[in-house]
């Protein structure tokens, strides 16, 4: 992977903080950087890199061709928002294509920091075992229903964790209420008595 690092005069010092703590990752990739960048990081960190003309004499329009040749998998600015610069449509351009032909670009330590590791994890290559885990098994609630089958297939059934219950309609449970005989009641002394009044005897 080939790697653009860019940065400003008033950012320069920023850069080469955050190319010493990332110094090993940065090793091995091939770098690209403008003159006074790479000049500096490679007196520093010994590190190999490309150089190209400096950014206001047209290094930024070099990286820019670069791009859009394909030739630059990620871009990596530090540019400094609170000073004036005299090639900023230079800068302008470089962001422009850097959006057009899609590459990621970081612009300040903490994206460059989460871009690079995002790639260094993309490129690792992923186990048998690692992917086996990450596979989510299909999760089975208590009660509920079966995994159903399009309708009309043969083998469409739904399968329920708990007892069957058979539905009536109203009209069966109203004529089951209302035809159940009354049952009979026990009196304090265990003789049976009929819910109905008893009759008076007739007098003789």
């Amino acid at each position: 992977m080939r790697i653009a690092l860019i940065a400003h005069d008033g950012m320069k010092n920023v850069m080469v903080d955050w190319v010493g703590r990332q110094y090993r990752e940065l090793d091995r990739h091939e770098l690209v950087a403008t003159e006074s960048t790479g000049t500096m990081l490679a007196e520093r960190f010994g590190l190999d890199v490309q150089r190209v003309a400096s950014g206001p004499l047209g290094g930024d329009q070099q990286i820019g061709a670069m791009i859009v040749d394909h030739r630059v998998d990620l871009m990596i600015f530090f540019w400094d928002p609170m000073g004036l610069h005299p090639h900023s449509p230079d800068v302008q351009a470089l962001m422009r294509l850097a959006v057009l032909q899609d590459i990621p670009m970081a612009l300040n330590p903490a994206s460059a920091d989460r871009v690079l590791r995002s790639l260094a994890t993309n490129a690792l290559p992923e186990s048998a075992g690692a992917a086996a885990g990450r596979r989510r098994t299909p999760s089975v609630r208590p009660g509920a229903v079966g995994r159903r089958t399009p309708s009309g297939s043969p083998t469409a059934s739904r399968t329920t964790a708990g007892p069957t219950v058979s539905r009536r309609s109203p009209a069966s449970r109203w004529a089951e209420t209302s035809s159940a005989p009354s049952a009979s009641r026990r009196g304090p002394w265990g003789a049976r008595r009929s819910d109905r009044t008893p009759t008076t005897p007739s007098p003789r």
